[in-house]
Order: C-alpha cells, then structure tokens, then sequence
C-alpha cells in the first residue's frame, strides 16, 4: 500500500528517445524546406538568366537585321536616285551635249567616288551590326554565367543554411534528453527520499505506540495489583472480627468442656 501511494506520486513524462525523436524529426522538416526553398530560388535564378540571354540574342538579331534593312534601303534609294539622274541627263544631253559631256565626264566620276562610298558604308554597317551583335552576345554569356554562380552561390546558402538548422536541431534534441534523463533522475530520487522519510515516520509513529501501550500496561497492572491488596486485607479484618463475636456468644460449659 506504501509502494502504490509512493508510485502514484511520480509525474508521467515522455522518454529521453521519444523526445530526441520529435525534435530529430522538426529537425529534419526544417533542413528539408529550407533545401527546397534554396532550390526553389535557384531554379528562379537559371530561368530569369535564360530568359535574359534570349532576350539579348533576340535583340542583337533584331538590331542586325535593321542595320541590314537600311543599308540595303539606302543602297536602293542611292541606286534609284542614280537611275533618275541619268535619265534626266539623258534627256538633257539633247540640247546640251557638249556640257553633257564634261558633266557626264563629272557625274562618272562622282557616281563611282558615290558609289564606292556607299559601298563602304555599307560594309561599315555591316561591321558595326557584327561587332554589336558579337557583344551582345558576349555580353549575354557574361549574364548568363553570373546568374548562374549567383544561383549557385544562393543554394550553397541555402544549404548552409539548412545544415545549420539541422545542427541546432540535433543539439537541442540532446539537451532536451538530458534535461528530461536530469528532471526524471531528480523526481526519483526526491519520490526515493520521501518514501524513506515516510518509511522513517512510521516505523517512530509504531515505536511511539509500542511504548505507550507498554506504559498504559504497566500502569495497568499496577492498579490491579494495588486493589487485589487491599482485597486481601479487608478479608483479613473481617475474619477477625468474626471470631471474636462467635467467642463472646460461645456458652460457659462449652468453653470448658473445649478447655479440658
């Protein structure tokens, strides 16, 4: 009956395994979402590159083949506009041959400087729509590998990241266990120590009562033996008194009858 008042004393708590399994377990959860969250961002990163290098390369495409248009159009209008000269020239040289000669002499060679001018800026163009179109290009590989060593970096962060919670998780699951072996250690012990006090109370309490009882015996039979003595002694003097009424009423001839 003592053992099951001192057992029912004891808190109810979850083990030091159980405990290092829940906080383990949070652990993990956490090292994982933050594993996704790392991957999540990177994957936002690559795709924000790619998009950015496709937008470069479709720009420097575009720049090139409207450089491309408008050499060709001005090469076009420079080859109309010489066509409309000599056919006004055609039909002026009717009537001015003799200047149409030395203009033609003239316009001859300024069509050839026009056109060997036109030429050159239409390789110049073209030059210049390469060498734009080639740093574009190297400019969009330039982005595209800093975004990906910067989505790089980040998951390396997140990672990090991650196994830090995973650490701090591990050890205050270890805390938690030994604070919980410590706390259930102390509860032991005090239910241990309490049990001997109350042990140590009883066996005084029957001690005490063995004691009293012992008393509370003696006394009693003292007063017996104080009232069988005197018992004893009114018995005495009532037998004595008895025998002198009987000799005072006992007759003469009795008594000497008895004495011979």
């Amino acid at each position: 009956m003592k053992n099951e008042e001192v057992k029912s004393n004891v808190i109810p708590l979850l083990s030091g395994a159980e405990a290092e399994s829940e906080a383990m377990q949070a652990a993990d959860q956490a090292r994982e979402a933050a594993l996704r969250a790392a991957d999540e961002v990177a994957a936002e990163e690559l795709a924000r590159s790619e998009l950015i290098h496709r937008a470069t390369v479709a720009r420097a495409d575009i720049i090139r083949a409207a450089t491309v248009a408008r050499a060709e159009a001005l090469k076009e209008l420079t080859k109309r506009h010489d066509e409309q000269l000599r056919e006004a020239e055609a039909a002026r040289a009717e009537s001015f041959r003799n200047s149409e000669e030395r203009y033609s002499t003239s316009l001859q060679r300024a069509e050839t400087v026009a056109a060997r001018s036109v030429e050159q800026a239409y390789q110049d163009e073209l030059a210049t729509a390469q060498r734009a179109h080639e740093e574009a290009l190297r400019a969009a590989e330039v982005a595209a590998r800093s975004a990906s060593e910067r989505a790089q970096a980040i998951k390396q962060a997140g990672a990090l990241r991650a196994e830090s919670i995973y650490r701090a998780g591990v050890e205050r699951a270890t805390g938690l266990k030994e604070a919980i072996s410590r706390y259930g250690e102390a509860v032991t012990n005090a239910s241990k120590a309490r049990a001997e006090h109350l042990q140590a109370a009883l066996r005084d309490h029957d001690e005490a009562m063995s004691r009293a009882t012992a008393v509370f015996e003696e006394a009693f039979q003292a007063a017996d033996e104080l009232v069988a003595g005197g018992a004893l002694a009114d018995s005495s003097s009532s037998d004595d008194e008895a025998g002198a009424v009987h000799a005072q009423n006992e007759p003469a001839g009795a008594s000497t009858k008895t004495a011979g």
